[in-house]
């Protein structure tokens, strides 16, 4: 599942839009993301996703050599 932190950009999947992340409860699966036009807005982190990048397998290769070790 994806591990979100206050200050991470993410993608809210209905719409597409890039928003950041104000504060996350794990236990909750709730996130409070922040709007490019400054609205705050409640979200489930399964409406989430991180933005893909050319660096994203790069970082999912390390996410994943790092729990192994």
């Amino acid at each position: 599942m994806l591990q979100l932190e206050r200050g991470d950009i993410v993608i809210e999947r209905l719409t597409g839009t890039r928003v950041i992340v104000i504060s996350a409860r794990p236990a909750a699966d709730d996130v409070t993301v922040r709007f490019p036009d400054g609205r705050l807005e409640d979200r489930y982190a399964f409406e989430l996703e991180q933005p893909q990048t050319i660096l994203s397998p790069l970082r999912d290769f390390v996410s994943e050599w790092g729990r192994m070790v």
